[in-house]
């Protein structure tokens, strides 16, 4: 049985991923049961990380600050403060950063899959507070591949290069 949790504002694991999404780990849960839980934040502009899908997991956002442009399927959807999206398994998503300001979204990922451990590995600790600025341009062929891998190993397909961004 699970003990009961507080993760006050700035608490929790930090990572900037892929150099330009800052996340906080508010809840690591088992791979395959319960779920995992964490903030992203992100400049405006950021693009997203590569369109993809969880092959055994749902996922939901949850707007906090800022404003959003999902991938969802094969239609775009605008999300702002207080927007919810429920991705089931097999969705392929994504979504960037089109406000002006930065953006701070709440993620589940249900049962958990390990995504810290994906973020543990490609990621760099921070204890920063605020979002880096994004790179300016793809990543390189190497980066890409590598995320497609390690993506791969914890459930996770990348449906198109991340050049194609």
């Amino acid at each position: 049985m699970s003990e009961p949790k507080v993760v006050e504002p700035g608490e929790g694991a930090a990572y900037v991923l892929m150099g330009s999404v800052h996340i906080t780990f508010k809840r690591r849960g088992d791979p395959g049961e319960g779920y995992s839980i964490f903030e992203d934040a992100c400049q405006a502009g950021y693009q997203g990380h590569p369109p993809h899908f969880h092959r055994d997991q749902d996922e939901i956002f949850y707007g906090l600050e800022g404003h959003f442009e999902f991938l969802v399927g094969d239609r775009t959807v605008e999300c702002g403060p207080g927007s919810f999206v429920h991705l089931p398994k097999g969705t392929v998503h994504t979504f960037r950063n089109i406000g002006e300001e930065d953006g701070r979204l709440l993620v589940t990922i249900s049962p958990a899959c390990g995504f810290e451990d994906l973020v543990e590995e490609l990621g760099e600790p921070t204890k920063e507070k605020s979002p880096p600025t994004p790179p300016s341009g793809p990543a390189d062929a190497a980066s890409a591949e590598r995320l497609a891998a390690v993506a791969s190993e914890h459930g996770i397909e990348i449906v198109s290069p991340p050049s194609e961004q």
